[in-house]
């Protein structure tokens, strides 16, 4: 497939045209990409030299590498994994109101289903690594659901010189499949799977893998905007969008490639970007070369050697071999004395530090993010500042991250209109556990036109939050909303108050609490006693909760007036 010329004996519907273009789209897309694949060859082989400590190479040179690139990339990670987002469906329209509830709902089962939580993960390491993580969103015919996975940077092809991958004409995505399966889905072309795939390895050399076949998915855009995809194997078309009726409209009415690129650091007028490595390698290599300088120092310096009188000269390879005891040599002088070493400059120590310092700041990973502190700083509060303070750079490129996830969510929807014709039945589970099922298809996302007779699509907003999985977080809230309840604010009474004040507030779980707060007041009987304010609901509170901690301010009416914060 690498060696792709021309298309043997294809009378589909796919014009030449395109078929020609695809063709020559795809070696221009992969000879400029050879650039990017050489720079992230070097940083796979960085990387995994971190933990990789048994390689000849380094065994031979004596070489020293440390890992903290890769502690970085992974406080990275788990920085993405404590803020994985959640969708949430807002109507447009008070048409879509029922829809975007449910779809609400759906869309968590679907991406549960596929297993995003995970995918998630991994490309947020591929992120941090790469500059680049590709996000697969496809629907699964055989099974009904919705697939999104984790796309290997270096089986995807697109223009190199638009930032926009929706501005390519052509996408192409490689695979490489097992024959035999080949073989079950394409009876008609069973005689043309039968090599052996040669597979370009990141970090290591090619290899080759045997009873599998390169397959090339080749995505593509009419004139009309539909996408379409013709699937490629050995010069031959064994299958294309455009020959099948089901998808005259298009393989996904949305428009869009079925790909999502999440970037890290933009690289100027390319879709891929560049990443943790790319920032910090050199410095990382400059501190694995005072590694190495030092600790071949101490070796030489922590272990007695000495020289031994010869006729003539001294062995030069045994005196480089810090393991020989003894080295012989020629000349004038005892015949036997100790070798002296030379201790190493305290200089070089303090420049190893700095270095590791500014290794930190390049990559923004700093002590106290990782709970170590300095300076005499030990109050939790201060720590907490601290690490909020540092994770600044963190929270931006999550941000980012959530900007490709909301782009993930609108291909969803979109799929769910496109495919979802038929009524669903799903299983859900609320707050309290309780499970129930919904029945969904994608009539609910239509409304009926001005005429009366047609039908007009709903459209909807895709807001992105985090759930917060957090400790210190978790019991931040809990603790705001203790506070609220010692104050009298969250009484049942002052319901109307409670919902004022926690509209103006920001924590996970304001919408069940203003919710439930609702509930209690249209079940408040219309002849029930005017409600107390809140400064007399606090002392109505209960004996045991009136022992407020000291420094939480003394319930004010104003505060609801005047926009104030009791955070």
């Amino acid at each position: 497939m690498t060696e792709l010329t021309s298309i043997n004996g294809y009378y589909g519907n796919v014009p030449p045209g395109v078929i020609q273009n695809a063709i020559e789209s795809y070696h221009t897309y992969k000879s400029d990409k050879e650039r990017l694949m050489s720079r992230i060859r070097d940083n796979e082989k960085l990387y995994r030299d971190s933990y990789d400590k048994l390689t000849p190479s380094l065994e031979a040179q004596m070489d020293c590498s440390t890992s903290f690139i890769l502690s970085a990339i992974e406080n990275f990670r788990a920085d993405a994994s404590e803020s994985y987002p959640q969708p949430n469906i807002l109507e447009r329209e008070e048409a879509g109101t029922e829809a975007a509830e449910a779809l609400s709902k759906l869309i968590p089962i679907q991406l549960d289903r596929a297993g995003f939580r995970k995918t998630f993960k991994n490309n947020s390491r591929n992120k941090a690594k790469y500059g680049t993580a590709i996000y697969g969103v496809f629907y699964d015919e055989p099974t009904g659901d919705i697939d999104i996975r984790e796309l290997d940077i270096r089986d995807v092809y697109v223009d190199m010189h638009l930032p926009n991958i929706q501005d390519s004409a052509f996408l192409f995505i490689s695979a490489v499949i097992e024959n035999e399966t080949l073989a079950h889905h394409y009876p008609d072309f069973k005689d043309i799977f039968t090599g052996d795939a040669e597979i370009e390895s990141i970090a290591a050399e090619n290899y080759t893998l045997k009873n599998h076949t390169l397959v090339l998915d080749c995505y593509y855009k009419t004139a009309d905007g539909k996408v379409q995809m013709m699937k490629m194997c050995n010069n031959t078309i064994i299958a294309a969008t455009e020959d099948m009726e089901y998808y005259r409209d298009g393989l996904y009415k949305h428009g869009k490639y079925p790909v999502v690129f999440d970037v890290m650091y933009d690289d100027c007028n390319s879709p891929f970007g560049f990443g943790m490595i790319d920032m910090g390698k050199s410095t990382q290599i400059g501190i694995n070369k005072l590694d190495a300088a030092i600790t071949e120092n101490v070796m030489v310096c922590s272990k007695p050697r000495y020289l031994t009188k010869r006729n003539a000269g001294i062995d030069k390879e045994a005196f480089s071999d810090v393991s020989n005891v003894l080295v012989e040599f020629e000349g004038d002088g005892d015949g036997i004395r100790p070798i002296e070493a030379t201790q190493i400059s305290s200089d070089a120590l303090t420049y190893r530090e700095y270095k590791k310092d500014e290794l930190k700041e390049l990559l923004a990973n700093r002590d106290f993010q990782q709970g170590g502190t300095a300076g005499g700083v030990v109050a939790a509060s201060a720590i907490e500042t601290l690490q909020q303070s540092g994770e600044k750079r963190a929270r931006s490129i999550i941000s980012d991250s959530y900007d490709a996830y909301r782009e993930i969510v609108k291909m969803i929807v979109e799929i769910i209109r496109q495919f979802y014709t038929e009524p669903r039945s799903f299983r859900t589970q609320d707050e309290n556990g309780k499970k129930s099922f919904i029945e969904f298809s994608s009539d609910l996302m239509k409304k009926t036109g001005i005429d009366g007779m047609s039908e007009v699509p709903l459209e909807f907003d895709i807001e992105i939050v985090a759930q917060k999985e957090n400790p210190y977080t978790r019991e931040t809230i809990n603790q705001t909303l203790i506070n609220l309840w010692s104050m009298g604010i969250l009484n049942p009474d002052t319901a109307d108050q409670a919902i004022v004040l926690l509209k103006s507030m920001q924590f996970d779980g304001k919408d069940k609490l203003i919710s439930d707060f609702q509930a209690l007041i249209d079940q408040k009987p219309t002849n029930a006693a005017p409600v107390q304010n809140v400064s007399q609901g606090v002392q109505n509170v209960p004996q045991g909760i009136q022992n407020v901690p000291q420094g939480i301010p003394t319930p004010d009416m104003n505060m609801f007036t005047q926009g104030g914060s009791i955070i």
